[in-house]
Order: structure tokens, then sequence, then C-alpha cells
């Protein structure tokens, strides 16, 4: 997700200089002066500073260029100390009677703002009491806002007195850049980092911040246990301009959520990985997209629930936590707002259920934060309500924004981002954190392999863990329909029991025993169960037809192989695949899809994958869903 700009009550609407005559007819003046504006409005804060610099030493004492210095400075990683200078001499200069004039509100503003980003509270206090002296009875908002601020302020004075013992760890050049990095993500075993940087590339463009857009891009370890150089994910991931961004990961690391601000809003897409490359994006479908802004998604380790945020209507204000779940056919149920013991009227953002099932992650601009955004946790009671939120607390936390905090399988440690410490690369880094390990709960990963006779479909297969010998149910998971392959994260010192079922099949079961030496740690242990021979049931043999029919829950993919703004000439390109399996779609978006095939189950659907590499000409080839195709087809009438 794009970094939200931490923004305090900016104006940029002057547009001339508020000097002396001369300097009003300096036409030069005047031109830098808007261009710089120009700059800010687009979060070109670098160089507008550049710009504003110049004009102020031709005009030192100009209140207009001093306060929008300030907030460029404001908005920049390492400037509120420049900008404290610039609105502490803009204060100096305002005349008395222009104090609750609008640049005088935002001036004063402003600046306990910028104390509070330096941590000085003490001022801000001060600032903000003497501020709310001058208000009348008529400024209810205004008053009610600048209280807000002192409320901030002492809240922060409490976390720093009470700080959180952590070790900080910057991952290093092969996966920051001078660029801002951020929104880490990491599958189970964290063999696989994902992560969002808007570097330069030749796959994205500039952007009138002087950054580029946002990409995704990708590491996974090497035989020392480090992330090898990151690269991107996926050259063609969206073939249109603007920002794309990684939001979640499943536990496999075979399933992917994406933000992109689209045009009629920010959307939430998903992408596969088959086995050699990513699928398309397919954007999810309501009710987790509306005609409103879901800026973040993120999946349960079981993939069986999604927590996502949305502005839409019907919420506690601004941006809701919400929480869909999958229904048994696959398909996903009616969203539940998360309610008033995590929403407030403010934003609410990056919910991330931990590995644990039970505590929720989330940021927001609301509850005790010590400004901007906070990292808070939660924890699901008996009764699917929600405990009251705590502040993850400082130095996690500051007064700038903290909000994309990734909880990984060893509950003391994390990966988050942040341009607060001095050994980053340039803006923001992605660092990993550990802080104080608690004595209980800890997790195992746990992986195994499913295998059916003869082949058989694995969409249907179930996987039901339950605790003994009460046979509380912990998570039903589903394997990889391609490998068989599947990931369970199971507390230590208990016993399960683990059934796998499924329409077809007969049952099979194993139980197994999780002690604290399988707990994923240090050392990353990874525990292994034996492999799963599902057996099929004697069924009627259907005949073929010719056709694929998903009536049995088993889904039809095909294997795409081109996508082009033009339909080809002759069919004799895809040769030597035979031309009566390949299809043509003309799309919405102007392309046309090229597909080989049409397979029942995602098993034969790789078979046909391996034949089309196998010729050597479409390399990019990927499964997808025929059902896909339907939302991307134009409609004849």
């Amino acid at each position: 997700m794009l970094k939200k700009i931490s923004t305090v009550f900016i104006l940029f609407v002057l547009v001339v200089l508020s000097v002396n005559a001369q300097q009003i007819n300096d036409k030069k003046l005047v031109k830098d002066y808007n261009e710089a504006v120009k700059l800010a409005n687009n979060n070109d804060f670098e160089d507008a500073i550049t710009i504003f610099k110049s004009i102020l030493e031709k005009a030192p004492e100009d209140i207009d260029v001093l306060y929008n210095l300030g907030n460029c400075y404001l908005n920049t990683s390492n400037g509120p100390d420049s900008a404290v200078i610039m609105f502490e001499k803009a204060s100096r200069l305002l005349p008395e009677e222009d104090y609750m004039s609008e640049l005088g509100v935002d001036l004063q503003l402003s600046l306990g703002k910028s104390y509070q980003m330096l941590m000085r509270y003490d001022d801000a206090i001060d600032l903000y009491k003497n501020f709310l002296k001058m208000l009348s009875e008529d400024d209810v908002e205004l008053e009610k806002e600048v209280r807000r601020e002192l409320e901030i302020c002492y809240n922060a004075k409490d976390m720093i007195s009470h700080p959180v013992a952590l070790k900080v760890k910057n991952l290093g050049p092969k996966i920051n850049s001078k660029y801002d990095d951020h929104s880490p993500i990491v599958s189970a075993d964290e063999s696989i980092l994902i992560f969002t940087s808007r570097r330069a590339s030749s796959y994205s463009e500039r952007m009138p911040d002087g950054q580029y857009e946002e990409r995704i891009y990708i590491s996974t370890l090497d035989e020392n246990g480090n992330y090898k150089k990151a690269r991107i994910l996926r050259k063609d991931l969206f073939k249109r301009p603007g920002h794309t961004a990684g939001v979640s990961l499943s536990a496999d690391g075979t399933e992917l959520l994406i933000y992109r601000n689209d045009v009629n809003g920010s959307n939430i897409y998903e992408v596969k990985f088959d086995g050699t490359n990513w699928t398309e994006p397919v954007k999810m479908p309501a009710p987790i997209n509306s005609k409103y802004d879901e800026t973040h998604a993120s999946l349960s380790y079981d993939n069986n629930i999604i927590f996502f945020t949305s502005n839409r209507p019907g919420g506690f204000g601004g941006l809701d936590i919400y929480q869909v779940r999958r229904l048994p056919d696959g398909s996903w149920g009616l969203p539940k707002n998360l309610g008033p013991a995590i929403n407030t009227p403010y934003d609410e953002e990056t919910p991330v259920l931990h590995p644990d099932g039970k505590t929720l992650f989330f940021a927001s601009e609301g509850h005790n934060t010590m400004g901007n955004f906070d990292i808070f946790y939660s924890h699901i009671n008996a009764d699917s309500t929600w405990s009251e939120p705590v502040n993850i607390g400082y130095p996690i936390n500051t007064p700038d924004d903290d909000f994309f905090f990734t909880p990984t399988t060893t509950r003391n440690k994390a990966y988050y981002a942040s341009s607060k410490y001095e050994d980053n690369y340039g803006r923001s880094d992605i660092y990993e954190i550990e802080y104080q390990e608690p004595v209980d709960n800890r997790l195992a990963v746990i992986k195994g392999v499913v295998h059916t006779m003869n082949d058989a479909p694995l969409e249907n297969v179930r996987i039901y863990v339950t605790e003994k010998p009460d046979g509380t149910q912990v998570g039903i998971y589903r394997p990889n329909p391609g490998t068989g392959k599947y990931v369970l994260i199971l507390e230590a010192d208990k016993d399960y029991n683990i059934r796998f079922t499924g329409l077809g099949f007969e049952d099979t079961s194993k139980d197994i025993s999780v002690t604290k030496e399988m707990s994923y740690k240090k050392y990353h242990t990874i525990s292994s169960l034996d492999e799963i021979m599902m057996v099929s049931k004697p069924v009627e043999k259907k005949k073929e037809t010719g056709t694929c029919v998903a009536d049995d829950g088993i889904p039809c993919y095909t294997i795409q192989i081109l996508s082009l703004k033009w339909p080809v000439k002759s069919f004799d390109v895809f040769s030597p695949l035979e031309q009566e399996q390949i299809k043509e779609y003309k799309c919405k978006d102007g392309f046309y899809r090229y597909s080989y095939g049409i397979f029942k189950g995602y098993k034969k659907s790789l078979k046909g994958k391996e034949k089309v590499l196998k010729t050597g000409k479409w390399q990019d080839a990927f499964i997808r869903d025929v059902k896909q195709y339907e939302d991307l087809i134009e409609k004849k009438e």
C-alpha cells in the first residue's frame, strides 16, 4: 500500500508572495514560488524545498514562504527540526491580529505537530494550551482537534517513559534501496520475503514526488539463511500505470493479495504462484471490493478468513477493519465490521492476524496513539468479540506513521518498515525486529503432503485439525491443489488429531503431539508429517462429454499463453500446440488473451502447462481458472 504522507493542516493555496512591492514585481520570484507550490502539492517536497530556500534568501522574512518551507520539511523523514526553525520564525513575525486567521491557525498547529515529531512534548503541550485560550465558543471542532493533540502528547510521554526493549536489524542493501521500501510480508517459514518498493526500474515511471511507481519485489533465502538480492515479482504484473503493492502472503507463499489504486477507487487483487510463474492479477469479488476504497487485506494462516479495510458506509468513521469468512464452496460470505472495540472515528489500517489465529495486529490513528498511525494488537475472546487494543509501545511506535507490522511464527519476531533509524539507506527501509519473548503459546510450523490415487483432483480435500482430548477445532486447511503440500501452524505442548477428508475419498486421520522442541524459534525448526495417500471411493464413472463442468466442486483451468494489444493474424503462431485447443478472449481492458486447453482440476492443468513450456515459446505461461475470463471478456449484446 502506498505509504501515507504525514500532512499537518497543510494548505498550499497561496499563489503570490506577500512581500514588499519591490519583491512582488519580481516576476521570476513569483514564478519560482508558484512552481514550488506545485511541486509541494505533488508531494515532491525535496525539490520544493530547494526552490523555497532560494526564495527565502531574497525574502528572508516572508511568512508565507517560511510557512510553506516548514511544511515541506515536516513532510520529509529527517526534516522536523528544520520545520521548527521555519515555523518559529514565522510565528515571531506573524502580527498578533492574524493569530486566528487561516494561516495563523495552521502555522501554530503545524509548529505544535513539529514539536511532537521531535518528541518535544512539553513545548507542544504549552503551545496547545495557549492556543485553546484564544478560541471562541464557536470553535467547537478546532477545540476538539487541539484537545486530541494534547491527549496524544500525554500518551506519548507515558510510552516513552516505558520503552519496549528490542533488537533492530536492517535487512541490508540486497533488500533496501535509497527509495521507499516498505510493506514486508513473509511466508510461514520466512523462506519468502515480498515487499513493495518505489525504487527506479525499467518497469515503473517516475512520479511527481521524485520517486517511482510502487512495484512488488521478492527475495528468497540462500544456503546460509540470508535473503538474496531482491528481484521484481513479475515484470508485467500490471500493464496499466499506477502503484501496485503487496499486502498479504499465504502461509505456503503461493497466494498473494495486492493493492491497486484503480480509476474507480482502491481495490484488492489476487495473484497465485503455479509452481513456475505468478498469475495475472484477478480483482477480488464483492463483498470484499466495493465502489468505495479497500486499501488493505490480509489472509488468515488457514486461508479461511480475510481481514480488510474499507471506507464503505456504515462504519465508525474513515477506514474501518472488516472480516469475511470463506464458505464451504470456496466463495466469500458477508463482511462483518469488527466493531467499536477495534474501529474508531479515525482511520484503521493494515490488519494482520498472527499465526496463532487469536491476535490481530493493526494500525490506528485512534485509541491511545502517540501520534499519527500506531501499531496495536487485540485478542479475540471466546464470544468472538475483541479485547481492548494495546499499543505495542515505543520505540516501535513513534510520533510519525507506523502502520505496516508483520508478525511471524516466532512470537517475538516481526518485520516492519521505518525511516527513523540511522543505518537506513534512504527514506524507509525494511527491518527485522526482536522484542521480549513470551514464555507461552510457542508455535510450530508443520508441513506435509497429500497424494491421491490415480492422480485424482485435490480441490475437494480438507484437513481438519482438532485438539485432543476435547475435540476443539483448531482450523480447516486446504492442500495446494497442484502439489498437495500444506502448512499447519499449531501451538506447542498440545496433542492434536488431523483428519483428511474430501468428496469422493475415504477419510484418514493421524494423531500428533507438538512439543516445545518443535517450536519455530531462532533456528527455524520445521516439522514434517508422513505423506498421506487419499484412497478414492468406488463411484460410477461419468461419460466424458468433452466439456468441463464444475458441478462437483472441481474447477476448470486453462493455460494462458499470450496477452496482446492486437489479435494474432493466424493460429499458426501457436504451433506445435493443437490449434483446436487454442481459445481467443477479447477482453474489456483492450487486450486479446490466448489460452491452451481446458483441464478439470489443477493437477491436470499442470501437465497441460508442462506441454506448453516444452515448446520453448511461452515461458511466461501460467494456469488460470476458466471462470476468471467471464469478468474479462466483452459481453456480446
